[in-house]
């Protein structure tokens, strides 16, 4: 199955949807899908962008969906201080 690499996506939620219905991937059953294809993001999923919680709960439905996976960077993956 092919893959399309999305990296740094930091919290921008409609570029992010822009980007997948660019590419073809469909909302169906609450999450993107697309029919021949599986999204890995790479790198940071937060840390600067406006609707980085928005973000965060549509990779990880898309994760958990099957239609993607996800390797997150250092920011992503640790905690803030304070």
């Amino acid at each position: 199955m092919p893959f399309d690499v999305i990296g740094d996506v930091h919290g921008e939620f409609e570029k992010l949807v822009a980007l997948l219905n660019h590419l073809g991937y469909r909302e169906q059953a609450g999450t993107f899908r697309h029919p021949g294809r599986t999204a890995i993001f790479v790198g940071d999923l937060v840390d600067r962008g406006p609707k980085q919680l928005a973000t965060v709960d549509l990779v990880r439905r898309m994760v958990e969906a099957g239609s993607a996976l996800c390797i997150m960077g250092i920011t992503s993956s640790t905690p803030s201080p304070g």
